[in-house]
């Protein structure tokens, strides 16, 4: 279940992990692009728990608070990518007090389907769509969600080493990204251990 009380602890604790992690966001980010990623993620962060006061009953409310928080404090491709998959997020849980196990899938499948289509990616591009979808698969039959994001996210890790990143500034790196995470899949992984 995911109510207005457990949204705001979540939110606390990722910027706990979005402060701890920064550096090591920006230099996941750096090898194969601009080095912002933990810029993106702690400031928009940041601006969402800075409205936190302004949370009600209504998730879709608080998804559009979140929504609006990474407009306004990223202007990065990625930032506007949560942007949108917040929004989204909110349109479809508008008037709803609590969140049960469908709508929690409900939400990464939003996300994934946002990411997919405004990212203008796709499966096994080795991005962080991959990650969602891997989480909505084991999501499917199981609701131990702190295991299955801590898990999910990790392995794809695994599972896309030696593989090349194929979209975006990454794809100029050619083979380099073999070696390397995708930073998208690397930032969800660690902000999972929060829970």
């Amino acid at each position: 279940m995911l109510n207005k009380k457990i949204l705001i602890y979540i939110f606390k604790k990722l910027l706990e992990e979005a402060k701890n992690s920064y550096d090591e966001f920006n230099a996941a980010d750096g090898k194969i692009g601009d080095g912002d990623l933990g810029i993106t993620i702690l400031s928009g962060i940041e601006e969402i728990n800075n409205n936190i006061s302004k949370f009600s009953d209504d998730m879709g409310a608080n998804f559009m608070i979140c929504s609006l928080a990474f407009v306004k404090k990223s202007g990065s491709s990625f930032g506007t990518l949560i942007a949108f998959s917040f929004m989204n997020i909110s349109k479809n849980l508008k008037g709803k007090n609590e969140c049960n196990h469908e709508d929690i899938v409900g939400i990464f499948e939003t996300a994934l389907k946002t990411i997919l289509e405004r990212g203008k990616t796709k499966l096994g591009d080795k991005t962080i769509a991959d990650s969602l979808n891997f989480i909505i698969i084991k999501l499917k039959n199981n609701q131990n969600y702190s295991n299955v994001l801590k898990t999910a996210t990790k392995q794809v890790l695994e599972d896309f080493k030696g593989k090349k990143i194929l979209i975006g500034r990454a794809r100029m790196f050619e083979d380099k990204t073999k070696d390397l995470d995708d930073p998208g899949m690397f930032v969800l992984n660690k902000l999972s251990e929060i829970f």
